[in-house]
């Protein structure tokens, strides 16, 4: 079986917290992952360690406890670093997903979090404390750990904001992207009609002379897959038109949608960009993406 997405991790979560103690992060991953391993059956070769330093399952395990605290169904403790709790609001939406037979994933969290989406925003709070002869207080900060938090915070809310966009507007914002990597001109659409398949058109030169590059643009969810039939029918539109292209999408490619365009991508007649690789480009060439990190020095003990 594949790797369970992070929407699909968000019930292990609530139920490994349900007894109300206090987990902390890495303990969560500890704990889960082999249980995880088992479950899904997922073998060992699929859970590759990423470029973050952790296993795509530890991974997911993280993105799925930063919905949930944005949902106020977990949150952060104040005395304890890296530590979460269940809330009332979670403890309730497990019962509720549990009797109800409900599935507990975004959509969830939005009709049923009042603070669901005004919480994604990144607040960096500073913590002074005073020293006296009865009192010390030492605290372990992990500077690298705190700034991978927020930047899964971050991405996590940008991809959120895409998937949540009107389609038109996620087109747009692909063309945008492309012609910011310096591909070309992005066509600007005053009126639209029926596309015939194509969502965006990069021309080579301002006055679109030359050759073009066309976009597909699909806004999913994570677990909706772009499949092969997708990708086959924007294959037939290239190879119709003598063009290549580009398939954008917010969530990712299956197996077999991958198999179909792997000789296409080798001859350079079409690039595939899954929500990962969106969100990485979209960083690099500042589209609609910005993140800026401030880390304050209050003390230094020599």
């Amino acid at each position: 079986m594949s790797i369970p997405t992070y929407q699909d991790l968000f019930l292990v979560v609530l139920k490994t917290m349900s007894n109300r103690k206090l987990f902390k992060r890495k303990d969560i991953h500890s704990l889960l992952e082999p249980l995880i391993l088992k479950e899904y059956k997922v073998s060992t070769q699929d859970n590759v360690v990423m470029g973050n330093g952790l296993t795509k399952i530890c991974d997911r395990l993280g993105w799925a406890m930063t919905f949930l605290t944005k949902a106020e169904y977990i949150e952060k403790d104040i005395t304890e670093s890296f530590s979460y709790k269940i809330t009332d609001l979670g403890l309730n939406a497990l019962e509720d997903v549990t009797k109800n037979n409900k599935i507990l994933n975004e959509k969830y969290l939005k009709e049923n979090s009042p603070n669901y989406l005004k919480n994604w925003s990144v607040n960096v709070v500073d913590v002074k404390s005073n020293d006296s002869e009865n009192q010390s207080l030492e605290e372990e900060f992990n500077l690298e750990n705190a700034i991978d938090e927020i930047k899964q915070d971050t991405e996590a809310k940008f991809i959120t904001t895409l998937r949540s966009m009107d389609w038109f507007d996620f087109e747009d914002f692909c063309a945008k992207l492309v012609e910011k990597m310096g591909y070309g001109v992005a066509a600007k659409r005053l009126i639209r009609v029926k596309d015939g398949g194509i969502d965006g058109t990069i021309y080579n030169d301002e006055l679109g002379l030359k050759d073009k590059i066309y976009i597909q643009a699909k806004r999913y969810n994570e677990d909706n897959t772009v499949s092969s039939k997708d990708l086959q029918a924007f294959l037939h539109i290239l190879s119709k038109q003598k063009a290549k292209g580009i398939f954008i999408t917010t969530s990712k490619f299956s197996k077999e949608a991958l198999s179909v365009a792997d000789d296409d991508r080798k001859s350079g007649n079409i690039a595939l960009i899954d929500y990962k690789e969106l969100i990485r480009l979209s960083s690099k060439y500042k589209c609609g993406f910005r993140v800026k990190t401030t880390v304050e020095i209050l003390e230094v003990d020599l």
